[in-house]
């Protein structure tokens, strides 16, 4: 028995190790080519308060529509949130069936045109039964590609290596009788399914492609997202091949393959320059262009999640610098009707303001039920500023090659259209331009040493969901 124990546990630590660290699929972690265009669109979806009352502007969704609608020749999703699950009692605009009948009208319209989804295995509850709008858009011909995470590194590694051991081999058939973890009215699951969930890995991007525009965006269309706040970009010539290619990589680790489709590219031109990036290579630009700031330069973030320890890092070292930090994060304290501990923002924002002495300056979102939801981070340096937007979070489990993610870096003149639309739109909502956005650091400071130690915990081990 013991000899039994010991082998259990050498081939365990061997998994844990292995698929912490194993080479990545083919086409992930990209870091793509800068592209010289004219102009690249700034979009923002906010929800804020004026005069006591909810606002909703929202854009994003109705970009991704437009894209669907223009198309001559394909639309390419791929999106991590999907579907309409979510708590009782509230009252969300229903995103993900009009955008399920928005491209099953596409195909009936326009039966030339190719409609690809790749998704994560979320929206099926983790396990083999559609959701009834999936089996609407495969009826229709929409060819629908769940990501296989299994070929990804773990990052919940210390449970993952169990799973791996004990558990995958079984798969997700069968029928849910397990409440949903997701809402009350949510699909049942199986326990499989449960143990499946645990993992805390995920196809993360939200992508919305054509053979003319690319839209690449912290937005998802699920319905209990859809007053979050959030940004996208969307950018035309060559970088659209990239979006293309980089999708094409990751329907290829799940074991299908794109069509090769037709994209007219315009010869490169323009001040504005973009670049596709893909899992871990945001965070090494993102690092490559903080170790830049000095006096004189500013960074401005404005963040679901912030918990990276590199990235806390390079916050602290530009600030030393001189460099101007202000950071707009959300509290964390909603999640679709359930309440959160503020991890990891809290203690990570106590961190930076009290090792900072005050130079790096924080401010919250004020969210009443959704969240603040953009991954946004822009650096202003002699000549040029540089934006980074798009899926990511920065957190270990989005930055190090764990989640797919995908993110636009844009390089541009400070006088360019881009670039004054983003510093308009982190101004008004730092100053509380005509509404009530961010609230003063001191409502949601957290100085709990506990607090701090379950944040380092579970950034270090994966054991969260962020």
């Amino acid at each position: 028995m013991a000899i039994f124990v010991i082998v259990v546990a050498i081939v365990w630590l061997g998994l844990m190790l292995y698929e912490h660290g194993k080479p990545l699929p083919k086409g992930l972690s990209l870091e793509g080519l800068s592209r010289a265009v004219p102009k690249v669109e700034f979009l923002t979806d906010l929800t804020y308060q004026r005069d006591g009352q909810p606002v909703h502007e929202q854009a994003i969704y109705n970009r991704m529509c437009r894209i669907i609608d223009d198309a001559d020749r394909f639309v390419l999703l791929d999106l991590f949130l999907f579907n309409s699950v979510h708590g009782q009692g509230a009252k969300f605009p229903a995103l993900s069936d009009e955008m399920a009948r928005r491209l099953v009208e596409k195909r009936q319209r326009s039966p030339q045109v190719d409609i690809v989804l790749i998704t994560d295995a979320i929206n099926r509850s983790y396990g083999q039964d559609e959701p009834a709008h999936f089996r609407r858009l495969r009826a229709s011909g929409v060819r629908i590609i769940y990501t296989d995470t299994c070929r990804l590194r773990d990052s919940n590694f210390i449970y993952s290596a169990w799973w791996r051991l004990c558990c995958q081999w079984f798969g997700t058939q069968g029928t849910g009788w397990l409440p949903s973890p997701f809402a009350p009215n949510g699909p049942a699951m199986t326990m499989r399914g449960y143990l499946n969930l645990l993992n805390f890995k995920a196809n993360h991007r939200k992508v919305v492609a054509s053979e003319k525009e690319a839209l690449i965006t912290s937005a998802n269309p699920h319905d209990a997202s859809g007053y979050h706040s959030n940004i996208a970009f969307v950018a035309q010539g060559a970088v659209v091949q990239d979006v293309v290619d980089a999708e094409a990589a990751v329907a290829a680790l799940s074991g299908d393959t794109l069509p090769r489709w037709e994209i007219a590219i315009p010869p490169e031109s323009g001040q504005v320059h973009l670049r596709l990036l893909t899992e871990g290579k945001i965070k090494t630009r993102l690092l490559i262009t903080l170790a830049q700031c000095e006096s004189g330069c500013s960074v401005r973030m404005a963040m679901f999640y912030l918990s990276d320890r590199e990235v806390v890092a390079a916050l602290l070292a530009a600030a030393a610098r001189g460099a101007e930090v202000q950071l707009l994060l959300d509290p964390n304290k909603d999640a679709f009707g359930r309440r959160k501990n503020g991890i990891p923002n809290r203690p990570v924002a106590h961190e930076l303001v009290e090792k900072s002495q005050g130079r790096i300056q924080v401010r919250w979102y004020g969210t009443h039920g959704e969240q603040f939801h953009p991954k946004l981070v822009m650096i202003s340096l002699p000549g040029q500023t540089v934006l980074i937007g798009g899926s990511a979070n920065l957190t270990r489990r989005n930055l190090d090659d764990l989640n797919l993610e995908a993110s636009l870096e844009v390089t541009a003149p400070a006088s360019s259209q881009v670039v004054r639309e983003a510093t308009g739109y982190f101004e008004r909502i730092w100053q509380n331009e005509d509404g009530l956005y961010s609230l003063d650091y001191k409502e949601f400071a957290e100085k709990s040493p506990f607090q701090y130690g379950l944040y380092r915990f579970q950034e270090w081990s994966g054991m969260s969901t962020f």
